[in-house]
């Protein structure tokens, strides 16, 4: 006969089973609240515990072979959960921690804060700094089966955005906060192409041009222009100002967008790459289906992805096509 810990167990399983088939990786809140309320866990961490120990079962970490799961409570009562990425072949500083996966799913679907994280092990010292990010982020509770603490707690003494970034603790844009518009409307940017190996497509133009001179409309880049331009705007790059977007499409058709985010510490910065990495894996997509690609940079960026994109492209989706189109200053100056 069935205990009531059967039940439990049994009743998260669904949860995060029914959040990977919507291919979301959320819980609403809806259904937090009814977890907490029909099992009598005294409060929500519990609740978030335990669907960061059911969803660790996703992860792909290959090198590693240590499965992380995290469970993150946004301030609208959803929860987004994160695993750990690792990429074969792959080196390690390119690895997404769990508690970056869930940070950038929250970000993905517009969750502007988040005030609990639980994790299945304790968060690394990389994690602690990325999450240090977050408005009011000393105060986030951190959730791990032997203790409850907040990140205070976990990095005292904290080197963190008010140290790099002009203003109080009220002012500037923090991570998965509104980061404001480049100033034009995709399409009347001037950009040069930097780099694109499609056959099918002329080759890399050094002078400006507008965007839509140089990606037409019978282009196969030509959707994935728009929405790179998109994750441009939403890209977090507060300390380099070298916001950078990338959209990718699969060979099913299915299109998916990452951009920069940033961290005080640098190392634990994401890629535009990282972040469609993340979300490929919330969706249970392979990374080999991934057939072309499209990165927006800044053209007098301090920081730029184009190498390591294109090398890491290489080693995880070798067919997929490439594009790199540089915004100059008409843009965002």
């Amino acid at each position: 006969m069935p205990t009531d810990d059967d039940a439990v167990d049994a009743a998260f399983e669904r949860v995060v089973t029914d959040a990977v088939d919507t291919k979301a990786f959320v819980v609403p809140a809806c259904v937090v609240n009814d977890l907490v309320r029909e099992f009598s866990l005294g409060d929500v961490d519990a609740a978030l515990l335990k669907l960061a120990q059911r969803v660790a079962a996703w992860a792909r970490p290959p090198t590693s072979r240590f499965h992380v799961g995290a469970a993150a409570l946004g301030v609208s009562g959803s929860v987004y959960l994160g695993v750990n990425v690792e990429l074969r072949e792959v080196p390690l500083n390119h690895s997404i921690h769990a508690e970056q996966s869930a940070l950038v799913n929250a970000s993905s679907h517009g969750e502007r804060k988040i005030i609990a994280i639980a994790t299945t092990e304790a968060p690394c010292g990389h994690c602690r700094q990325f999450m240090n990010e977050l408005r009011d982020g000393l105060d986030l509770r951190c959730v791990t089966k032997n203790w409850r603490l907040t990140l205070r707690d976990l990095l005292p003494h904290a080197f963190g955005p008010m140290d790099l970034l002009e203003g109080d603790e009220t002012g500037g844009k923090l991570m998965l906060e509104d980061q404001g518009r480049l100033g034009k409307s995709w399409g009347s940017e001037a950009a040069t192409v930097v780099y694109r190996d499609d056959a099918g497509v002329e080759d890399a133009v050094s002078t400006p041009r507008p965007v839509k001179e140089l990606v037409r409309e019978e282009d196969a880049f030509w959707s994935l222009a728009e929405m790179a331009h998109d994750a441009l705007e939403k890209a977090y790059a507060p300390y380099s100002k070298s916001r950078a977007g990338i959209a990718v499409r699969t060979s099913c058709g299915e299109t998916m967008t990452g951009w920069t985010l940033e961290c005080a510490a640098y190392n634990p910065s994401m890629s535009p790459l990282q972040c469609v990495i993340t979300r490929m894996v919330a969706q249970g997509k392979s990374l080999e289906d991934i057939e072309h690609v499209l990165l927006i940079e800044l053209d007098d960026a301090h920081v730029k992805y184009d190498c390591t994109v294109r090398l890491t492209l290489a080693k995880i989706a070798p067919k997929a096509k490439l594009l790199i189109l540089n915004y100059h200053d008409e843009v965002h100056g």
